[in-house]
C-alpha cells in the first residue's frame, strides 16, 4: 500500500498511483531531454524500447520511494 491518500480533485478520485506516474512521466522527459545530446541513442538497438524501458526503471524507482 502507498503511504499517499487517495485524492479527491474537482469530484474526480485518483489513486496514489495515478501521482507516481506522472511524476516519473516528467522524470522521464527530463532525462530524455539530458540524454539526447550526449549520443547514447548512438549505441541504442531500438530507441522506443530504450525509452520504454527507461520509464519504466524510473516509474519503479519512484513507486519505491512512495511505499
Amino acid at each position: 500500500m502507498s503511504l499517499l491518500p487517495v485524492m479527491v480533485i474537482f469530484g474526480l478520485s485518483f489513486p496514489p498511483v495515478f501521482f507516481e506516474l506522472i511524476v516519473s512521466l516528467a522524470l522521464f522527459f527530463v532525462l530524455r531531454r539530458l540524454l539526447q545530446p550526449t549520443g547514447i541513442y548512438d549505441f541504442v538497438w531500438h530507441p522506443a524500447l530504450f525509452n520504454t524501458a527507461l520509464y519504466c526503471c524510473l516509474f519503479y524507482l519512484i513507486s519505491c520511494l512512495f511505499v
